[in-house]
């Protein structure tokens, strides 16, 4: 005995008390008792729950035995374990309390594992040979169990110990790492999770409040076992679909041995169930909802309640981690809302034009709501859209697409002053932006009104499908409340703006205004070396038609006039009523021969229009570069006016 067992017991001390695991120490007490003592089929069988689990069989017909499970009191090994002392069984087929597990056997011994009373397992030993095992062995098997047995309590102590170490690093990792942005924080979850419970996927899904659904935020997974394209296909979850939407609808956390086995699981497009073990965990706080963690790992059974606990630990800190960082997003987002509509509001609040009104108010709905393009269609007078602003996209090719159909959108929002929301634009008839851009697909439309009129209707519009949210629609329509206001101001400051540069009676520009815009214009063609024409129209016979008919008569006279002159001159012509019966004519990038076309057309048409030659005009002409400033231009169209009254009117002279 001297000589086997020390060696043997020396050998077991400094092996099985180094094991780090207790998988690790099993391992050690197979490979001494095979490689140093020379036993054939040996088992270690540890206790769980009340029975005895087979952790490893070696040797010739050991093959049997793997996986073996049975309760206390079961067999040789079952009796040790129950009794807590050696048996020694000379003939296992005169031994009724033998569970046949290799054909080979004969004789078996069994020790008990047993560390500070507590019973740990077994350790059998089988021989094909009848009374194999002497007192020899019993003495040396008991000394080994006892070093094996402190070894897997060492082992178990130490294991707990990291586990605890494990736990406390994840979830201060979770909480050092989770920064108040959204992002980094669910990373940080997702890597954590994935680390301490060895899993091969781990996908945290957040809860989308819009739309209810679970959301993939990010995943963790082995590429070795998964696509590359592995988290392209995850896809979002209604609640209670699923084994992740389970967890969210029940508010409860689950061990799945095999998630091929278990009804509530889906597989991911592509990547079959197979044998899996998997975690779900849902992500709670104060009883609301904020998404799920969801783990899975190759083989079934592989988790270990070790692992669950360690999950369900970690997805209680991720939860606190996760609201934390949600609510400083919303509180972020809410600020630069906030923020955004402050801007709206000053730069609405100085613009003093319609079309600057329509450029902010469409700037600042695009901004808020994250779109992409955006168009304010303008109602006018005759009832029918124009477009008036855009935002990245083709103008041009835009207006010809006018949504003047009584089914159009915008005249939907136009009679009811409702907001719209539109998923998807391809099937939806009602819009018709998709002619011109047919890129994108989603919108939110807002009716523009103020005191009761509707100056239009303002589309904010994004090229994914479902976009915008209805905090979005709240958004647009607050920026639309802040336009109405300035575009109620914008009209008054343009009518009045109108009624200080124009003349009543014709709706020419008036003189103070013609003036200024001479200056400009001369200043304009000096600095880019283009010509400038001044056409001055004088009627022939205002104080005759007031003397006969009066002065309504006289009026309406000169509007006719206004008229004339109105169908003969060029839309980028400047034209203003200068005194009682004269009218001027700036004609910006035009020369004399051009002005006295002008001038001519203008002359046959009052003289046709008018009927006779006591109703005629006369016109002079002058132009730049022929005169070098303001003032002399006007002179000399005015001269140039005087010579034609003098040669009988009805006439056009051009100075010069």
């Amino acid at each position: 005995m001297e000589r086997r067992t020390v060696p043997l017991l020396v050998r077991a001390a400094s092996e099985l008390l180094e094991a780090e695991s207790e998988r690790d120490v099993v391992a050690t007490a197979m490979r001494i008792l095979g490689d140093h003592h020379g036993y054939g089929p040996r088992y270690l069988l540890l206790s769980e729950d009340g029975d005895l689990v087979m952790a490893a069989a070696q040797g010739s017909g050991t093959k049997a035995a793997q996986g073996y499970r049975a309760p206390l009191g079961t067999g040789l090994a079952g009796a040790c374990a129950q009794q807590q002392r050696v048996i020694n069984c000379p003939d296992v087929t005169t031994d009724k309390r033998y569970v046949p597990l290799n054909p080979e056997t004969r004789s078996e011994i069994v020790i008990p594992l047993i560390a500070r009373s507590d019973l740990l397992g077994v350790l059998a030993v089988d021989s094909p040979r009848l009374r194999a095992f002497g007192t020899e062995d019993e003495e040396t098997l008991s000394a080994f169990a006892k070093l094996v047995a402190l070894a897997l309590m060492h082992a178990r102590t130490d294991e707990l110990r990291r586990r605890e170490v494990d736990e406390l690093q994840a979830m201060s990792t979770v909480a050092r790492r989770a920064t108040l942005d959204l992002d980094g924080t669910a990373q940080a979850v997702v890597e954590e999770f994935s680390r301490v419970t060895t899993s091969d996927s781990v996908v945290v899904y957040l809860l989308d409040r819009t739309t209810g659904c679970l959301v993939p935020a990010t995943v963790a997974y082995d590429h070795a076992l998964y696509p590359d394209d592995y988290r392209s296909r995850l896809r979002p979850l209604g609640v209670g679909e699923g084994l992740s939407g389970w967890a969210a609808k029940t508010r409860q956390a689950a061990l799945v041995p095999d998630v091929s086995e278990d009804e509530r699981a889906l597989p991911v497009t592509g990547v079959p169930l197979d044998a899996k073990a998997g975690i779900v965990v849902p992500l709670v706080v104060e009883n609301e909802l904020l998404g799920v963690i969801r783990a899975v790992k190759m083989g079934a059974g592989s988790f270990t309640d070790d692992h669950f606990r360690l999950a369900k630990a970690l997805g209680a800190q991720a939860s606190l981690a996760i609201a934390a960082a949600r609510a400083h997003q919303e509180q972020g987002e809410r600020l630069q809302e906030l923020a955004v509509l402050k801007d709206i509001s000053s730069r609405l609040s100085e613009v003093t034009t319609l079309h600057q009104v329509l450029s902010s108010a469409l700037d600042g709905a695009v901004r808020i709501t994250g779109g992409e393009a955006g168009i304010v269609w303008r109602r006018h007078d005759d009832g029918l859209f124009r477009l008036a602003v855009s935002h990245n996209l083709d103008a041009e090719r835009l207006a010809h697409h006018a949504p003047n159909d009584p089914g159009s959108a915008s005249s939907e929002m136009a009679r009811t002053g409702q907001a719209m929301r539109i998923d998807d634009l391809r099937e939806d008839p009602r819009v018709t932006v998709v002619r011109a851009a047919p890129h994108l697909r989603s919108a939110i439309g807002v009716p523009l009104r103020s005191e009761g009129r509707v100056y239009g209707a303002l589309w904010v519009l994004h090229s994914s499908p479902g976009f915008f949210s209805e905090r979005h629609e709240g958004q647009v329509q607050v920026v639309a409340a802040h336009c109405g206001a300035a575009l109620a101001r914008a009209e008054a400051f343009e009518e009045a703006t109108r009624l200080s540069i124009t003349d009543e009676l014709t709706g020419f520009f008036n003189a103070r205004y013609f003036h200024a815009r001479l200056g400009e214009e001369i200043a304009r063609a000096q600095r880019y070396g283009h010509e400038l024409a001044l056409v001055l129209v004088d009627s022939d016979a205002l104080k005759n038609v007031n003397d006969r008919l009066g002065h309504e008569a006289g009026n309406e006279h000169l509007r006719r006039v206004a008229r004339t002159i109105r169908e003969s001159v060029r839309a980028t012509d400047i034209v203003a009523r200068y005194g009682g019966d004269e009218f001027v004519i700036l004609q910006p990038e035009a020369g004399i021969d051009a002005a006295r076309m002008t001038a001519e057309r203008i002359r046959a048409a009052a003289a046709e229009a008018l009927g006779d030659v006591a109703t005629s005009v006369s016109v002079g002409v002058a132009a730049y570069p022929n005169v070098k400033d303001a003032d002399a231009l006007f002179r000399e169209a005015d001269r140039a006016l005087g010579e034609a009254k003098r040669r009988g009117k009805n006439t056009v002279v051009v100075a010069g």
